[in-house]
């Protein structure tokens, strides 16, 4: 493209003034990727480069002889430069700065731009100068990636709502209705999450890996982008066969160096193409979410070893009932609601008949599982609200809160029954397995100790009754002291 100069009638020294510039633009700037622009002292165009008219739009000779105001998206921004650097009395320095420009369409960007006079010689009218880049897609890009920052650093959010504002900012940058977020193997295809503003693609929804855009990501192993406007090889792809789409976008997500799915953004209609920069972009999104998807694997995995640790900590290994810790923590939590309420609490200390005979007869491995059969029928007969725990050795210990001790005979009677018919085979016949329980109750201010006293008193009776029974202590309820 040549350089023209916009030339009136006037004084012989501008017009060897413009002569100059026009020698020197078109030698440096005729090539240059950043727009020139050479404006006179009325602050009109005089000079283009060929960068100037594609980023503003504008023909040569459109922009030739054209006030510079109406490059600018705001007037008060053009009134503002020619106070401040676009005058006579301006000094001759180039400053860099940001501003907001808009081409013919009206469309605005932002530019960053090196502007100010140039003079020929001091006594020379100036002229001014300004070389702008366009540099919306890069703030642009500086700015959704400051969100993401925010949206992972933010400690009030869960991982499924980090994971939902991750979507819906890839979404927005894109400017794509659809954001999904999948798990994928070589067959299977499956949204783990999923925005969608017409509501037509949901979580859990599976297609087969090959009939979907995110398989050439499987490919890959990187960024994948295809726009229906400048790939027309994507009309042959068994994804837009499927699913009609005319615009992609993803990247793939990793755990543990492992892949295992994709985010990804799509939309029915082309959006105009993608450019490194969107690659760059949705590669981030998938290297921010990929490192949020570990960090939570790595608290579930937290959660659960803790889960097992509290279960080491509260339950008997053998039988999986509440031990010594668990049983203390409970009756004394519901011991002062007896207490503040005047509600009767009960206990019964359980334990099996003739064990000893057992472990001689059948073996060890026998008396375990007699062990493991109580807790199975405990579980099965006792209410929701009672506690059941092994307290050692054959003894178990039940907690019934809310109960009196005749009600609760009634729970332990109907255990015992259970017990007895339960079948039970350690060797080649059946044996019946029986079990001695003695309960108490208090309304009082008594350690479980005390409590146990009274019980431990009341088994031994049954005991000594014949075994196979349930007894209640002599005195089964005591009031405050």
């Amino acid at each position: 493209m040549a350089l023209r100069i916009y030339e009136p009638v006037t004084p012989p020294d501008l017009a060897i003034n413009r002569k100059s510039v026009k020698a020197i633009l078109s030698h440096l700037f005729i090539d240059l990727p950043q727009a020139v622009l050479v404006a006179d002292r009325e602050r009109r165009v005089i000079s283009v480069n060929p960068a100037a008219c594609q980023l503003f739009r504008y023909k040569e000779q459109e922009l030739i002889g054209q006030s510079t105001s109406s490059l600018y998206a705001n007037a008060a921004d053009f009134v503002e430069q020619g106070e401040k650097r676009f005058n006579s009395d301006a000094q001759a320095v180039h400053d860099q700065y940001l501003m907001r420009y808009q081409r013919s369409d009206h469309s605005v960007f932002t530019g960053e731009t090196i502007a100010g006079p140039i003079r020929e010689s001091p006594e020379a009218p100036p002229l001014y100068m300004a070389l702008i880049r366009d540099v919306s897609a890069r703030l642009k890009a500086d700015e959704v990636l400051e969100k993401l920052y925010n949206i992972t650093c933010d400690p009030s959010l869960s991982f499924e709502q980090t994971q939902r504002a991750i979507l819906e900012l890839g979404r927005s940058y894109f400017a794509m209705p659809l954001g999904l977020v999948s798990n994928i193997d070589d067959h299977t295809f499956e949204i783990r999450e999923a925005i969608d503003v017409n509501d037509e693609t949901h979580s859990g929804d599976i297609h087969p890996t090959a009939e979907t855009f995110c398989s050439e990501i499987v490919a890959r192993r990187g960024p994948y982008a295809t726009d229906r406007l400048n790939d027309s090889a994507m009309c042959e792809h068994p994804a837009f066969r499927r699913f009609g789409l005319g615009s992609y976008i993803g990247a793939p997500l990793y755990l543990k160096g492992d892949f295992i799915g994709t985010i990804a953004f799509c939309s029915p209609r082309s959006t105009g193409g993608f450019t490194d920069e969107h690659l760059k972009i949705v590669a981030m999104f998938a290297q921010w979410l990929s490192h949020e998807i570990e960090r939570n694997q790595a608290l579930v995995e937290l959660q659960q070893a803790h889960a097992k640790l509290q279960q080491i900590a509260t339950q008997d290994e053998l039988t999986g009932l509440g031990n010594r810790r668990q049983l203390t923590e409970y009756f004394d939590r519901e011991q002062s609601r007896a207490e503040r309420y005047s509600r009767p609490l009960s206990v019964a200390l359980v334990d099996f008949d003739h064990f000893k005979q057992l472990n001689d007869q059948y073996g060890h491995a026998a008396g375990d599982a007699a062990l493991q059969l109580f807790a199975k029928v405990a579980n099965a007969t006792l209410r929701s609200s009672d506690l059941v725990g092994r307290w050692g050795g054959e003894e178990f210990i039940i907690v019934l809160p809310d109960t009196p001790v005749d009600a609760a005979k009634t729970v332990i009677d109907r255990l015992l029954g259970n017990i007895r018919t339960a079948p039970f085979e350690p060797g080649s016949h059946r044996v019946v397995l029986t079990a001695s329980a003695g309960l108490a109750s208090t309304l009082g201010k008594e350690s479980l100790e005390d409590v146990l006293s009274r019980a431990d008193g009341a088994l031994y009776a049954a005991k000594a009754a014949g075994r196979d029974r349930a007894l209640m202590s002599a005195d089964p309820l005591r009031g405050p002291a």
